[in-house]
């Protein structure tokens, strides 16, 4: 038990000596909840927006993944080097890796969990969780804000009723709007939760079930594979979308999710509409899914920042002006960015 206690005193030393010798770098960054995931603004596609912090460091494994342009490796060094080149030899010695040599082996990174706790945990519901469609006159001012924060979103009472938009008065989930997700079954696998207020306080406006993403397909209870099937980021832009539609619950597909793998034994034709600035990896997994034979017109979303900010008459332009992804569309653009 000494021994246990030891190694987890040394572990968690590691970590906040990593967390130290970032701040002492990169002034702005973010910690997950879990401690184990520190986000940076990425250096390598250099996001106009210095708080889009999409770069991942995973503070056990010492990986990096930035989710916005797919750039990835095992030497968290390189990362700093990018800031602070004065620094890449403490960089090193800090975040020395044991497990991984080199910064190409991105078989590493084939499935965005690499970042996710790896624990299995059933799903249940939020605790009072209430069904928004049925609360339409509630006296109880936490809910009316939920729904009315829904109503400024632009969302109809349809998509209450199919998405299963909800609330809770639990502690944790208050003031949030909670969009469920549902397997084949009809069985809960996963939600996530939306702050309704801004909080300067807290960064942290979602809250997701803690679960695998890999394995889920977000409500594929109301998916039909012999339909074209329209493909977003997160719940939340499903609010827009028409209704034979699900999220990536991020911006990467890859081979070993179960919605990649379902999208390919149907050959369900792909409307693929991430946000604007994930631009060049929808690209990629056109490209992916049509090295399959899955049709892909890919959406121009740029007259937002994200799909649910968007109108759903805007949402419907862009979905009938789609354009057919064409095998040089990818080369073209990576042409376009020497």
């Amino acid at each position: 038990m000494l021994f246990v206690r030891q190694q987890f005193i040394m572990k968690e030393t590691s970590i906040n000596n990593k967390i130290n010798f970032i701040e002492s770098v990169i002034q702005n960054y973010l910690i997950s909840k879990d401690g184990i995931n520190l986000s940076i603004w990425c250096p390598f596609c250099k996001h106009e927006n210095k708080n889009k912090l999409k770069l991942a460091i995973h503070l056990e494994k010492n990986l990096w993944h930035c989710w916005l342009c797919d750039k990835k490796g095992a030497d968290v060094s390189y990362v700093i080097s990018r800031f602070n080149k004065n620094k890449v030899a403490t960089a090193k010695k800090i975040f020395k890796n044991k497990n991984y040599k080199s910064d190409f082996q991105v078989n590493l990174f084939d499935s965005e969990d690499l970042f996710l706790e790896e624990e299995n945990i059933s799903v249940e519901l939020p605790a009072g969780f209430k069904l928004l469609a049925n609360n339409f006159n509630s006296i109880h001012p936490d809910i009316r804000d939920v729904f009315s924060y829904a109503i400024k979103r632009g969302v109809s009472k349809h998509k209450m009723w199919l998405l299963r938009l909800g609330c809770s008065l639990n502690s944790e989930f208050s003031r949030s709007l909670i969009i469920p997700s549902f397997d084949e079954q009809g069985d809960i696998n996963f939600y996530t939760s939306r702050r309704i207020d801004v909080d300067t306080s807290s960064p942290i406006k979602y809250k997701n079930a803690s679960v695998s993403k890999k394995d889920i397909i977000f409500n594929e209870l109301h998916i039909d594979w012999s339909l074209p099937l329209t493909l977003v980021e997160g719940p939340l832009d499903l609010l827009k979308t028409n209704d034979n539609a699900t999220c990536l619950l991020g911006s990467s597909l890859t081979q070993d999710m179960k919605l990649f793998k379902k999208i390919v034994s149907n050959k369900t034709k792909v409307n693929l509409a991430l946000d604007k600035d994930v631009y060049f990896k929808a690209l990629k997994i056109a490209k992916m899914l049509k090295e399959y034979d899955v049709e892909v017109n890919i959406l121009d979303t740029r007259i937002a920042d994200d799909v649910g900010d968007m109108t759903k008459k805007q949402f419907n332009d862009c979905l009938d002006n789609a354009k057919k992804y064409e095998e040089d569309d990818l080369l073209l653009r990576k042409i376009a960015m020497l």
